[in-house]
């Protein structure tokens, strides 16, 4: 209990100390209701309870998918990893490039494109999700169908 404890307390203490984090939400206002949380170790930043972008030892991750990924991968910007020694654990966020976090009329384009990043992600992993459910009901009922 007292390790869960100092967790917490050192994470909401990652949350106070992040001026980065503040800076983004400030930024991203404009896309709608911001909200930010502990995430990982870090910050994680909300829009409407999207995940949009995580802040990390002073580092900007934003949401990407195949419509923005060359952006990052142009400039070799690494994608974020919420545990460095995982093998094959990755999230769909990249590290934005510090120009950009610092200019805020490319961190707000960048942003909007993160932001469409994340809907069409949704979107297709809910797809995803009806399709697997469907083909599952599909099996169950010829599995009955056999019996």
């Amino acid at each position: 209990m007292y390790t869960r404890s100092k967790e917490i307390i050192e994470s909401l203490a990652m949350r106070v100390k992040s001026g980065l984090a503040n800076y983004v939400a400030e930024q991203l206002a404009f896309l709608g209701h911001i909200s930010s949380r502990a995430i990982f170790g870090g910050v994680g930043i909300f829009l409407d309870e999207r995940l949009l972008a995580i802040v990390m030892e002073d580092r900007l991750y934003l949401h990407t998918d195949k419509s923005n990924l060359a952006d990052y991968a142009s400039r070799g910007m690494p994608q974020f990893k919420p545990y460095p020694n995982a093998f094959d654990l990755t999230t769909d966020h990249h590290q934005v490039p510090p120009e950009v976090v610092q200019d805020p009329e490319q961190l707000k384009a960048w942003s909007q494109r993160a932001l469409t990043a994340a809907i069409e992600s949704a979107r297709h992993k809910q797809l995803a999700g009806i399709e697997r459910s469907r083909h599952m009901k599909q099996a169950r009922r010829k599995q009955k169908d056999e019996k």
